[in-house]
């Protein structure tokens, strides 16, 4: 396997940050960043993808159903909350009356999206982010008793701060066998929810051959029934660029709400003005020793290309000035004929100006700056 050159600090390179004589900071997938974190540290996301690591994640989940006509419902969590996490409330009822969400750690919930077919059935997806720590039960009351089940989630890696949530969202009614709501546009990195209320028979819900959703659970409310004969609950993570279709089958065609939802990752704002592209780059080759003077004032040393390292032992120095004075990096070389080209990644700043001096052995050099 190939590995990303790292450096860890101006002028060293790692080539392989996984031994134990090269080895760099290297995070595990889905480990969210800290501030004890420096800048040498890699995240890796799922897959090697170099996705952010807070993509969202469904770390536990859980449902409850009821047997007959009840006011509310409620479905514990098995393990404690992790403070700063999200929680996810699928929910389904046998009526159009107005649901209210709770649970014991006194977060609060928002509406994602309710659709009801008639006054018989009605789906409804509810959230709360940056949720609190510890054991919790959450609740779903409803303004009159009928068949209700749920399905809970706790999900790391969502967007915590913003109410805006959910980024999209769809619903529709009818009588089917292939519940099909409208397609959600593309968002990477996103995860999805949809739940399916379904009445006038029990019939088990199930993923639609050729899809991604993953089936968490469909309940049968029993034998006493009010409405709401049965309740399924779907996910999905949106890892590529193309539409999802929310859709999933029932045993046989009834009628039925569907509610749908996709919740936005964890996005870092970055303060003050930034650029992307733009970079100038110098080409040096001249025999060492040499002083290039790549730019006069400030600027910004993106990377050194190691283009053709020098043959014998020689260094290549980085000044902030506009002669060869004030060293901020020194690349040294020891004698070397097989080195492969190689890049350091530098991302510093520069006030006065950018020199880069050589010195013994002439080497290919190109300069990304601006």
């Amino acid at each position: 396997m190939a590995y990303p050159v790292i450096p860890v600090t101006p002028g060293v390179t790692l080539a392989d940050p996984t031994t134990p004589t090269q080895k760099a900071n290297v995070k595990a997938a889905n480990t969210p960043p800290t501030l004890a974190d420096d800048a040498s540290v890699v995240a890796l996301s799922p897959a090697n993808t170099g996705l952010p690591v807070d993509t969202p994640l469904i770390v536990q989940k859980a449902h409850a159903v009821s047997t007959g006509s009840v006011a509310s419902i409620a479905a514990a969590f098995a393990n404690n909350n992790v403070a700063g996490n999200s929680i996810v409330v699928v929910v389904g009822a046998g009526d159009n009356g107005t649901l209210t969400v709770t649970d014991t750690l006194g977060n609060t919930y928002n509406k994602a999206i309710l659709q009801a077919n008639s006054t018989t059935l009605q789906a409804a997806i509810y959230f709360a982010t940056n949720i609190l720590a510890g054991a919790n039960t959450v609740t779903v009351a409803d303004a009159s008793s009928d068949s209700m089940a749920i399905q809970i989630y706790e999900v790391s890696g969502l967007l915590a701060q913003v109410t805006a949530q959910p980024e999209q969202s769809t619903s529709g009614t009818g009588t089917s066998a292939t519940p099909t709501l409208s397609a959600l546009a593309p968002s990477p990195n996103s995860i999805a929810f949809l739940g399916i209320a379904v009445g006038g028979a029990a019939e088990a819900v199930s993923v639609t051959s050729g899809t991604n959703w993953t089936l968490d659970s469909t309940q049968n409310t029993g034998a006493t029934v009010s409405n709401l004969y049965t309740f399924g609950a779907l996910s999905q993570y949106m890892s590529g660029i193309k539409p999802v279709i929310p859709t999933a089958t029932v045993a046989s065609s009834e009628a039925y709400a569907a509610v749908a939802a996709i919740f936005k990752p964890v996005t870092v704002g970055v303060s003050g003005t930034v650029r992307i592209g733009g970079y100038n780059y110098t080409h040096i080759t001249a025999a060492a020793p040499t002083t290039t003077l790549v730019k006069t004032g400030a600027g910004v040393l993106h990377a050194i290309v190691v283009n053709t390292p020098p043959t014998a032992t020689g260094v290549c120095e980085i000044d902030d000035a506009i002669t060869h004075t004030n060293a901020v990096g020194i690349m040294t070389f020891a004698t070397s004929t097989s080195m492969a080209p190689f890049t350091v990644i530098y991302d510093i700043e520069f006030s006065t100006g950018l020199v880069i001096y050589t010195s013994t052995e002439t080497g290919d050099y190109t300069i990304v700056w601006r």
